[in-house]
């Protein structure tokens, strides 16, 4: 249970990783997409390890390499780092806005409603109802990785039932 929690971690620092990348590709003129490359090729396998409950260790190794390309995006360019983490901060205010809120979590946690909400608010609220869409988006997005990855383990604790049940 404790390689599923890290692998949890992992794919979040993944995730935050390509981001990262992403602004650093946007913004420099450094070339990054090496890691841009490793960053979904480990999101990806992240996510097969999580599923296959037998290799749960490699989410260890996957841990260790994002938080490790973390730190290197420093060494590439300090300056763009900087800028982005700090731009996070803008984004954090942005989106959490106390007024929208109540939309943006809405919208999140029930993808569908936050879809229908776009379209409900598109020619009223054009602005609330791109929050709403893009967090139902998300709120989609997040949902059927985290099915995916919770069916993936059942399957993965079925197969080691099956293959310890066989042996006996």
């Amino acid at each position: 249970m404790a390689f599923l929690a890290i692998g949890i971690v992992t794919l979040l620092l993944t995730s935050f990783m390509i981001a990262y990348y992403g602004y650093l590709f946007k913004n420099t003129d450094h070339d990054v997409s090496f890691f841009l490359s490793v960053g979904i090729i480990s999101i990806v396998m992240n996510l097969f390890t999580n599923m296959s409950a037998g290799a749960a260790v490699l989410s260890v190794v996957y841990l260790v390499v994002a938080l490790v390309f973390l730190g290197v995006g420093f060494a590439i360019d300090l300056n763009g780092s900087i800028a982005f983490y700090t731009s996070i901060g803008g984004w954090f205010k942005r989106v959490f806005a106390t007024d929208t809120l109540l939309w943006t979590l809405l919208s999140f946690i029930l993808s569908p409603v936050g879809i229908i909400l776009f379209f409900v608010f598109y020619n009223s609220n054009h602005e609330r109802a791109l929050l709403c869409g893009k967090a139902g988006l998300w709120g989609l997005l997040i949902e059927l990785l985290l099915l995916w990855a919770i069916l993936g383990l059942v399957s993965g604790i079925n197969s080691v039932g099956a293959v310890a049940t066989a042996a006996l």
